[in-house]
């Protein structure tokens, strides 16, 4: 996985690889967890928060999620108003989580992720 600077993001890459190569799961599985990670890194990266403490705020993500529109998108800001439809719905808001989950999840057992990402997860 890389970043938008083309550099390996090493925590990521690390995690797919193991999903993919060690666990053995299908390719599109591992790519829909790409696809998912690079959504929360770049919502990281944004907000300027450290992925390894991100957890605390992943009600944040949730609605950066539904609002914010794709790579594409021009807005920096997001400001939905009524009647506003949501950029993306719960099945995939909740396939992207499922796939931050596991990374973090994986970060926590791998020691790069702040001893707090365990009762993050478990109290969101």
């Amino acid at each position: 996985m890389v970043d938008d600077d083309l550099e390996v993001v090493e925590d990521a890459d690390r995690f797919l690889r193991e999903i993919r190569l060690a666990r053995g799961r299908a390719e599109l599985t591992t790519k829909a967890y790409a696809e998912g990670l690079a959504l929360f890194l770049r919502w990281c990266v944004r907000t300027g928060r450290d992925w390894r403490t991100a957890a605390r705020e992943m009600g944040l993500f949730i609605l950066w999620l539904r609002w914010t529109p794709g790579n594409g998108g021009q807005r920096q800001v997001v400001v939905p108003g009524p009647g506003s439809k949501p950029v993306r719905g719960d099945t995939r808001i909740n396939k992207v989580l499922t796939a931050v989950r596991m990374f973090l999840v994986h970060g926590h057992q791998q020691g790069c992720a702040g001893l707090g990402v365990g009762a993050d997860l478990r109290t969101e």
